[in-house]
């Protein structure tokens, strides 16, 4: 259990308090995270409530979530989190569809502080959503979009031009692995799920996929990141994406072996950390206790994992495939 509890993360987005820059100071109490913001106004409560339903605000810059009795290890895994460099890989990817897909950007430049985006059309800019990372937004022309970002604009439009695939040049092995593996999971719910996906293989500039049932795949969405579709058979789709297709491939394999992140993607659609009583599983299912099943979105949980069943008020069933063993361990590492 002690090895478990070293293990514990922070998983809640930091766009739901504001952003990182939102964060003053961090503390805790036995049970509490207690949290210093610049601005109370910009934590967006229902969907903290989502991860862990008890959060208060106390003023306008204090704000406390009731956590469990793990407060103290998940205030220190925040910290760390504040002190560490923010991925720019995993904040281009949260702009693009923010910006209105990949179709709709034209260029990418850059200032000391800005992005300057070329679009093709500027209605398709969703600027509220994006100030909720980035609060000044300006819309200079129909075609042309300013956001103020900091110091790191350069940074932030080397990965925008690198996931447009845009020739530029690379930033180092591990940022481009994250930045695959974020690409990859971007892509798998269109795909079917994690469940659908038997077998991943590239060739020069195709990801080839083998599929349980081509009929969940939607096409249409992908087409949002890579445009060139092809349902070849009744369990095989090609998906043009570059000459870094094998890059893509080994990352979507190491996704689907990822037991953290598939926990991670979880727990906020079983209602929270704090819904779930007991974790435990069979040869291929992830089988939970939860206190209320009203909380459990089975919605968007089969866009990952399609078989599901509600066993009663208080008992779920995920078929999860024979790593259900493998799921259920990391799930205690961040519930028990």
């Amino acid at each position: 259990m002690k090895d478990n509890k070293k293990n514990i993360k922070f998983i809640l987005p930091l766009s739901l308090l504001g952003g990182r820059g939102n964060i003053l100071k961090v503390n805790n109490c036995a049970t509490r995270l207690r949290l210093e913001l610049k601005d109370i106004s910009k934590v967006d409560v229902e969907e903290i409530k989502k991860y862990y339903p008890a959060v208060q605000k106390i003023s306008g810059t204090e704000l406390h979530i009731v956590v469990g009795t793990n407060a103290s290890l998940l205030a220190e895994s925040l910290e760390r989190i504040l002190a560490s460099d923010d991925s720019s890989c995993n904040r281009a990817l949260l702009l693009i569809p923010l910006l209105g897909n990949r179709e709709n950007i034209l260029k990418v430049n850059n200032c000391a502080t800005r992005l300057r985006l070329e679009v093709k059309d500027i209605n398709k800019v969703d600027a509220e959503e994006i100030k909720k990372y980035y609060p000044a937004v300006q819309k200079i022309s129909d075609t042309e979009l300013h956001i103020v970002v900091g110091t790191k604009a350069f940074s932030l439009a080397e990965e925008l031009e690198k996931v447009l695939n845009i020739p530029n040049t690379s930033s180092g092995e591990d940022s481009n692995e994250n930045c695959y593996g974020s690409r990859a999971w971007a892509i798998i719910p269109f795909i079917g799920g994690i469940e659908n996906i038997v077998k991943v293989n590239n060739c020069a500039t195709r990801l080839r996929l083998e599929v349980k049932d081509i009929n969940k795949v939607d096409a249409e969405e992908i087409k949002k990141y890579y445009p060139a579709v092809q349902k070849i058979s009744d369990t095989e789709l090609h998906i043009v994406v570059g000459t870094d297709a094998s890059l893509l491939a080994e990352a979507l394999k190491k996704l689907l072996e990822s037991q953290k992140v598939k926990t991670v993607l979880l727990l906020p659609l079983v209602g929270g950390i704090e819904n779930i009583v007991k974790v435990d599983n069979c040869a291929t299912r992830l089988r939970l206790e939860v206190k209320d099943m009203s909380k459990v979105n089975t919605e968007e949980i089969m866009k990952y994992y399609p078989a599901l069943e509600k066993i009663n008020n208080n008992e779920l069933h995920i078929v999860v495939g024979t790593d259900a063993n493998l799921l259920a361990n990391e799930f205690k590492t961040f519930t028990l």
